[in-house]
């Protein structure tokens, strides 16, 4: 790692970063002429804006800063100028001409098929994933590009050591041992939390130049940026205390204008953002069709309407009780998991309903780990019996909706990141023994035990107190016998009249962040002769391949269900989050280049309840984005404070930090409350379908 500037260094760099801002000319307005050609070894014929993307990115690497980050809109072909890029190595003087490319695992095998379809003779490839992995550094040398995931990264990265030594220890396989022409990382905002050993893997890998690509590289906070400038080793911010100095600190002292005038200056000069409405010589860069949003408000029955009152009564009373005690903040995880069952009501009554075990089977060998837990593991976790249910899961930074303890150590994962093909935990067709994302421990299936069964065995007294808070074996029954929720109900509605609009031929993408919310989905889907496939994190990458070809090809196929953990990675959403990145992301792959009709998106929302003010803190929250990136005014940024919880709990009347009137007054004791842990990403719970006769990309 670079070492500690001095003041003089300090000013210096900064002199030298702000001439670099002066100097960039690629703005979303008229740009010369003078751009780089097509590479010869590339078989497709670039975009103009694409052109402009190289000749920049060439630029940035002849630069001091060997690099930057490329955060076009998506559906631009951020995926292509990086392609483009790599096929413009031809000096001969560099001895090592490999291009590592860091993305998710979902997207591994599009990597794949877009280097060798779009270079002639094709670059190449090798895949360092699985059993691949155990490539010497010799073969891994001789390839242009070599593509693996973040997880792998991740994996092979040292065990947690003293921090002083962290740092000079070496990856245990080949990545570390090798120091790249060029990194990339795609979908550069998986490594926004700066403390999870993925962003610390990512640093230490070595490279000539390093890259960024993403089209959100800030969705909640600015702490986000400051791990792709740390990645980037842009001085003088890749420090931690500059960074703070100059920019988190004004934010949080109020110092608004300041701050977000550096961020901009800063993201000035080491990235590149166009936006579809871009033009080049006074020519839009993309003729693309409409996007339409349809904005769809319905009610509940009146069995939803009293089955939601009840979740939101019990909601607010204990959200009333934290702020009266003054720690709201202190328990901020277990305040999204209120928010968590309010969002899951409002799609359908039995996705609040917890699933227990299966059979009696499966509940006798859950009894037996659970006894057999070692003893410093079981006073571990019930020390921190009251949290448990709210602990954030270490993979996605997410509230778990089913948590898992892993019986050996004691670390706890939600259900999906944990039996998910995409972070590869459980699957042992590699040969390799898994281990815990925390401690880097054994990990086995069988194994693996609910919180609540836990619970149940060492904190009766809490068990109980979980059950009093549940529903009757009446009320549970009958919202499992409800097959068609109001929400469901319009999405059949909408598919229908797409069917008919259109006569069959048009495509309809339906997102959930619950893969119970799928579960639900498919039985309304089949009554209703709608063809559909499923695509979601318990799949490998050659079943997905397979899922989207069938989705594509198949004509007789008009729906794709499809899970947000995939869907923000490489697809689409029916959840809104307060956080409209993901959103924003999941529309984008179908409005992108190639779609020929217009999308046509449906968000439907439940009147009178939590959507209504999740949807006015999405508006705020895309009101702080783009003040950062400098298309727009700009607020304060930042996660979830307690003026926004207060708006989403109680009477709805909209902070101060949101635009609102200075009449918004806080409890005094709800004040002095401590930081709470986790990050701000908490979801909504509205409908998003888009539509269209093209396919996403």
């Amino acid at each position: 790692m670079t070492p500690r500037l001095t003041d003089e260094e300090t000013q210096r760099e900064l002199r030298e970063l702000l001439e670099n801002a002066c100097n960039n000319e690629y703005e979303d307005t008229d740009i010369s002429e003078d751009r780089t050609g097509q590479p010869e070894r590339l078989s497709i014929s670039l975009m103009e804006h694409q052109k402009v993307g190289l000749q920049w990115m060439k630029k940035m690497e002849a630069s001091k800063n060997k690099g930057g980050i490329l955060c076009d809109d998506m559906g631009l072909g951020k995926t292509v100028q990086a392609i483009s890029l790599i096929a413009d190595n031809n000096d001969e003087r560099i001895k090592i001409k490999a291009t590592l490319v860091i993305c998710p695992v979902s997207l591994i095998t599009q990597w794949e098929k877009e280097v060798l379809t779009k270079t002639d003779p094709p670059l190449k490839v090798y895949i360092y994933h699985g059993a691949a992995r155990a490539a010497s550094q010799a073969e891994l040398a001789g390839y242009d590009v070599i593509i693996t995931s973040y997880n792998v990264v991740s994996g092979d990265f040292p065990k947690k050591e003293a921090k002083e030594t962290r740092k000079e220890q070496k990856f245990k396989r080949s990545l570390n041992n090798l120091k790249f022409h060029r990194i990339i990382l795609d979908e550069a905002h998986t490594i926004k939390n700066r403390r999870t050993r993925m962003a610390e893997a990512c640093y230490l890998v070595e490279a000539t130049y390093r890259w960024c690509m993403t089209a959100t590289p800030i969705q909640n906070n600015v702490e986000e940026l400051y791990s792709l400038i740390k990645f980037l080793r842009i001085r003088p911010y890749e420090e931690a205390k500059k960074f703070k100095e100059e920019i988190s600190k004004p934010l949080k002292r109020g110092r608004h204008a300041e701050a977000l005038k550096r961020i901009q200056i800063l993201l000035k000069a080491i990235s590149l953002r166009r936006s579809k409405k871009a033009t080049i010589n006074g020519t839009p860069i993309l003729n693309l069709p409409e996007r339409n949003v349809h904005m769809t408000h319905i009610d509940f029955s009146s069995s939803e309407k009293e089955f939601y009152e009840y979740i939101n009564s019990k909601a607010q009373a204990r959200f009333n009780k934290l702020v009266a005690e003054g720690t709201v903040m202190k328990n901020y995880s277990s305040v999204l998991v209120l928010l968590l069952r309010l969002r899951q009501a409002c799609l359908h009554p039995k996705l609040t309903l917890e699933d227990g075990p299966d059979n009696k089977e499966l509940e006798e060998h859950m009894s037996m780990i659970v006894k057999e837990m070692r003893p410093t593991v079981i006073n571990r976790l019930l020390e921190n019996e009251s949290n448990l249910i709210e602990i954030m899961c270490p993979i996605c930074l997410d509230t778990p909706d089913q948590a898992q303890i892993i019986s050996s150590c004691g670390h706890i994962l939600c259900r999906e990141c944990l039996y998910s093909k995409n972070t590869n935990l459980l699957n042992t067709t590699e040969g390799a023994m898994k281990k815990c994302p925390e401690c880097r421990g054994q990990l086995v299936k069988d194994d693996v035990v609910t919180v609540d069964r836990f619970l149940k065995e060492h904190a009766p007294e809490k068990y109980e107190e979980l059950l009093k808070d549940g529903f009757s074996e009446e009320t549970q029954q009958k919202v499992q016998d409800m097959m068609m929720s109001s929400k469901i109900g319009k999405m059949i509605e909408i598919l229908k009249q797409t069917k008919k609009d259109t006569r069959g031929k048009d495509k309809t993408i339906v997102f959930s962040q619950f893969t119970s919310m799928l579960d639900t989905l498919e039985e309304p889907l089949e009554q209703n002769n709608f063809k559909y496939v499923r695509y979601d994190g318990g799949m490998n990458v050659r079943k997905r391949a397979e899922i989207l070809e069938r989705f594509t090809e198949d004509p007789k196929i008009t729906v794709l269900l499809i899970s947000t953990k995939c869907g923000s990675l490489g697809l689409n959403l029916m959840d809104i989050w307060w956080n409209p990145a993901l959103e924003n992301q999941a529309i984008d792959r179908v409005h992108r280049i190639g779609q020929t009709k217009n999308v046509e998106v449906h968000r439907i929302f439940i009147n009178g309840t939590i959507e209504d003010r999740i949807l006015q803190l999405q508006k705020s929250k895309q009101s702080l984005v783009d003040g950062a990136l400098g298309e727009g005014t700009g607020q304060k940024l930042g996660r979830l404070g307690l003026e926004d919880m207060m708006y989403l709990f109680r009477d709805g009347r909209i902070p101060p930090s949101m635009g609102g009137t200075p009449d918004f007054i806080l409890p005094a004791t709800a004040s002095g409350s401590g930081s709470g842990s986790g990050s701000g990403s908490g979801s909504g719970s509205g409908s998003s379908l888009a539509s269209s006769s093209n396919n996403p990309q």
